[in-house]
């Protein structure tokens, strides 16, 4: 069974395909704490580091699952890095944009992802794909302490 199958794309940006989004939130978590080993960020960091490597890893799995709920699944996670700061990008097949739902809408059935992402991210928001597929990529960028 294909799950996902990753590879860098250059440099700094590394992307996973999702084949099988019964498992996406799963395989794009492990897929993200790879990376952020790669970079030095493992269960070993200093605490400021680990806390922030948890929140990529909180918004990651919020992200992919709006992407399963809202969408058909996610197509595609991107995380590259430009110095300190984290960029996770989640492409799916969705029009419809995520937006922060206001308290009053919030409840068993959810409605709490972004307003939760707004909180951990230092800025995140919307694009149209730029792979020629119909949908949107969502992005999330997580700047790391310096100097730990």
């Amino acid at each position: 069974m294909n799950i996902a199958t990753t590879c860098p794309v250059d440099k700094g940006t590394h992307h996973a395909r999702f084949g099988d989004h019964r498992h996406a939130v799963r395989v794009a978590r492990r897929t993200l704490q790879e990376r952020l080993t790669a970079r030095g960020i493992g269960q070993a960091a200093a605490p400021a580091l680990r806390e922030r490597a948890d929140a990529a890893v909180l918004v990651v799995s919020e992200l992919v699952t709006n992407a399963c709920r809202h969408a058909s699944g996610p197509s595609e996670m991107r995380t590259s890095w430009d110095g300190p700061e984290l960029t996770v990008e989640i492409d799916d097949a969705a029009a419809e944009m995520p937006r922060i739902c206001p308290k009053s809408d919030r409840g068993e059935a959810g409605g709490f992802g972004m307003g939760l992402i707004d909180s951990l991210t230092d800025d995140w928001g919307t694009r149209p794909r730029t792979d020629q597929h119909e949908g949107k990529t969502v992005y999330a960028r997580i700047r790391f302490p310096l100097g730990l």
